[in-house]
């Protein structure tokens, strides 16, 4: 973290991170590109009951997003399961392509951000534990799938964060070295740093703090507006 800088603007405290150097962004989608929880919430819902279980709040659903889609029903049904994992595999991957975006959202200075970069030459990716398929169709909704130069999906590659393998491979499409990964949880500081790339840790979204913060991210940030390029 010592590579972020600190200054008083206007008697406010603020922490600028200037990422100018870098040349590829890589960016997590649910918790740092989009607020998707009330989406993940819904079809996590309709999942419980066609499975025949009571409903549960949307706290304890978000908790268990980040790590894909059947890490996430293997939390919310608290079973090992396989044959009803693969049940609710299938009903929640066809409710929620059917329902990717009617209450997800871009959070607040993404959308300058990502219009920021590409006007300065960088490339951008996401690396995602979602499912490709529903990613594409909801950065599509959401009118910035002209920003993205690579999408990488849990289910792209035969490993997905914490790996770096995801971010190794977005790396050699991009053909670009100096790139950072910008996520809200610790799979994406970890894949970052095993990858061998520049970190930074984002504090609003859904991630577990604490652990992210325990793998040591390069950059710490409360909202985008922080990130100078």
């Amino acid at each position: 973290m010592d590579r972020q800088s600190n200054k008083e603007i206007s008697g406010i405290y603020s922490k600028e991170v200037d990422l100018s150097h870098i040349d590829a962004f890589l960016f997590d989608l649910d918790g740092t590109l989009i607020d998707s929880s009330e989406d993940i919430y819904r079809a996590v819902l309709h999942t419980l009951k066609e499975l025949g279980y009571s409903p549960l709040s949307k706290e304890e659903v978000i908790k268990h997003v980040g790590y894909g889609g059947r890490k996430l029903l293997q939390g919310v049904l608290n079973t090992e399961d396989g044959n009803l994992l693969n049940k609710a595999v299938d009903i929640f991957r066809d409710y929620y392509f059917s329902n990717p975006a009617v209450y997800t959202v871009l959070y607040p200075g993404i959308e300058d951000l990502l219009k920021n970069l590409k006007e300065k030459g960088k490339k951008v990716a996401v690396i995602t534990n979602k499912y490709e398929d529903i990613s594409w169709e909801i950065i599509k909704k959401l009118g910035v799938e002209n920003f993205i130069d690579v999408l990488v999906g849990g289910d792209t590659l035969p490993e997905k964060k914490p790996s770096p393998m995801p971010v190794l491979y977005t790396l050699e499409k991009l053909n670009k070295e100096k790139a950072v990964i910008i996520g809200d949880s610790e799979t994406d500081i970890k894949a970052g740093k095993e990858a061998g790339i520049e970190t930074c840790l984002v504090l609003y979204g859904f991630g577990k703090k604490d652990i992210a913060l325990s793998y040591n991210p390069d950059y710490i940030v409360e909202n985008v507006y922080q990130i100078k390029v």
